[in-house]
Formats: structure tokens, sequence, C-alpha cells
């Protein structure tokens, strides 16, 4: 009896360490790092433009100003094609889902999805360019030496790239 007791508390044990060392911390879990709860991936506070970035940046009232019309047009613009891209790739996943899926329909709907990624694309440089220009070049500076200090680029922790 006492051996199974033994046996029992080290298979627990050794359970425990096995979901304490894999379990919820891996990136993009939901917890932990990248969870946006924290640096790394997933939302937290990242790389670039981001309220983490500027509060460092000591805006005048009048960047922050220009910044936060900025972003307004800019989620303004963008969110009419979001929606678009959302719906089409639900189309897209119809589509696939069908025993006998069209081609045809396929590859429409593929580009049209990658050109509402561009026009996307397209928006978001164009507005991350006027950001910059909002900023001097010693805000430009920090902002830069920020994201290197961030370690932006490709995530050490699940190689997705990070974005501002």
């Amino acid at each position: 009896m006492r051996k199974l007791s033994i046996l029992f508390m080290v298979i627990m044990l050794v359970a425990s360490a096995t979901i304490a060392m894999a379990g919820p911390w891996r990136c993009g879990s939901g917890m932990g790092p990248g969870s946006g709860m924290g640096p790394g991936c997933g939302m937290g506070p990242g790389c670039g433009m981001g309220p983490y970035a500027l509060a460092n940046l000591d805006l005048s009232a009048e960047q922050a100003t220009k910044i936060q019309a900025l972003r307004e047009a800019r989620l303004k613009e963008v969110s009419p094609l979001r929606n678009q891209l959302f719906s089409k790739r639900a189309e897209l996943r119809l589509l696939w889902v069908q025993i006998n899926p069209d081609q045809d329909k396929i590859r429409t709907k593929q580009k049209e999805i990658s050109n509402l990624r561009d026009q996307i694309q397209e928006k978001t440089t164009k507005h991350r360019l006027e950001l910059r220009k909002a900023l001097t070049a010693e805000q430009q500076a920090q902002l830069m030496a920020f994201r290197l200090d961030r370690g932006c680029g490709l995530c050490g922790k699940c190689g997705r790239m990070c974005r501002w």
C-alpha cells in the first residue's frame, strides 16, 4: 500500500511539472507572454507607435492631437475594408466546404481577398508615414530605439512577425 502511495505521488508530481512547463505560458496561448497581457507576441505592449511607445516620447499637445486625428481617420478608412475582408473570407470558406468546389469562384474570391489586403496594407503604410511626420527627428530616433529594445521583427517566442 505504501509503494502505491509513493508511486501515485510521483506520478502527480511529474504531471504537475509537465503541465506547469508546457501549459498556459506558451506564446499565443491566452495567458502569460504573448497573451496581450505583456510584451511578446500578440496584443500587448509591443513595438512601434502604440500607446506604450508614444507615452515615452514626450509629445506636445499639438502632436498628440494630430496623432489621435490620424488614428481616427485611418480607422474610418480601414474599417469598411476590414469588414469586407471578413465577409469575403467567410464566403471563401463556404466555397471550400462544398462537395464539388468551383475552382474559378475560389480563385476569384481569393483575388478579391488579396486586393482588400493590399488596400489595407497601402493605407497602413500611408498612416505610418504620416505618423512619423508628426514626430521630431529626436522622437523618431527614440521610437526606433524603443522598437529595437522591444525586440520587434520576428518574435523569439513564436516566430511570428511583430507589427506596429
